[in-house]
């Protein structure tokens, strides 16, 4: 991440203020950015940037408000080097851009892309009020959105974007039982892989979850990571083998069995979440 003092009183700033949103919001969104590598700081309960970060600033914060659902709670003022600040109110309805049927396009070929990536698309551009349509799979943007489209494009087909999904009475309760039984799974079967417990947790899990369909609050990429080491640790100890007879080296360089070591991924990788 570029260094950068948010007290330099000659730098060009850009403040956001999140004095609605609470704690955990202000942290979703600080970690956002941090992710994206953009430089920022905190005065109080104002998010400041350098002036250059704030088009892809914006970008972040659509993802987020999105996510979130605090669209319209944060306030954008300028401050240059004259110390001037020229506010914008946020509080302004948003007037919703459409497409004009003389405006020139840009097309995205979207046809090997899952339809829940193609859904996270469209939020994503509709948070960031950026006009579009699709012709079956591909997709339509303003030219002049162009750059910020593939901002988009690239933080959904990383994984980085986490999908709202899952919502209603329970909706989010068994796949987040899932996270927790892989965990659990993982932290037994890395101690001894004949854990008999340990595969039943671990094979029930897989019987219900859907790559496509994280728990709330889980990065795409991290869920389908979990869900791919998951099937390769269940396919270790069901075949028909013995699971210590190849040997492999963990990161630092003890021997140790496959399926101990792809339990203690499962194990790691889920660790910050849970």
């Amino acid at each position: 991440m570029t260094e950068w003092n948010a007290n330099d009183e000659d730098a060009a700033k850009v403040y956001y203020d999140l004095a609605e949103w609470d704690f955990d919001q202000q942290a979703e969104l600080a970690a956002a950015l941090a992710e994206s590598e953009i430089p920022h700081g905190w005065e109080g309960t104002e998010l400041v940037v350098p002036e250059e970060f704030e088009s892809a600033t914006d970008a972040v914060f659509a993802n987020v408000e999105q996510r979130l659902g605090v669209i319209g709670k944060g306030i954008a003022s300028m401050t240059g080097q004259d110390g001037d600040a020229d506010s914008v109110d946020a509080a302004e309805p948003v007037e919703r851009r459409v497409l004009a049927d003389d405006e020139t396009l840009t097309e995205y070929d979207l046809a090997d892309w899952e339809e829940l990536e193609r859904n996270l698309v469209g939020d994503s551009l509709s948070g960031a009020n950026i006009p579009f349509r699709w012709e079956a799979t591909v997709l339509l943007v303003p030219t002049t959105d162009e750059d910020d489209v593939d901002q988009i494009l690239d933080d959904i087909e990383s994984g980085n974007v986490i999908p709202v999904i899952n919502d209603g009475p329970g909706g989010d309760e068994l796949p987040f039982e899932s996270l927790n039984s892989f965990f659990l799974a993982g932290q037994r079967l890395r101690k001894d892989a004949r854990d008999a417990d340990g595969l039943e947790r671990l094979l029930e899990a897989l019987a219900v979850a859907d790559p496509n369909r994280p728990p709330r609050g889980v990065e795409l990429r991290v869920w389908r990571r979990t869900c791919e080491l998951a099937e390769e640790l269940a396919d270790s100890l069901v075949e028909d083998r013995d699971p210590l007879v190849e040997v492999v080296y963990d990161d630092d360089g003890n021997e140790v069995d496959p399926a101990t070591k792809i339990a203690s991924d499962l194990h790691d990788l889920l660790r910050p979440l849970i």
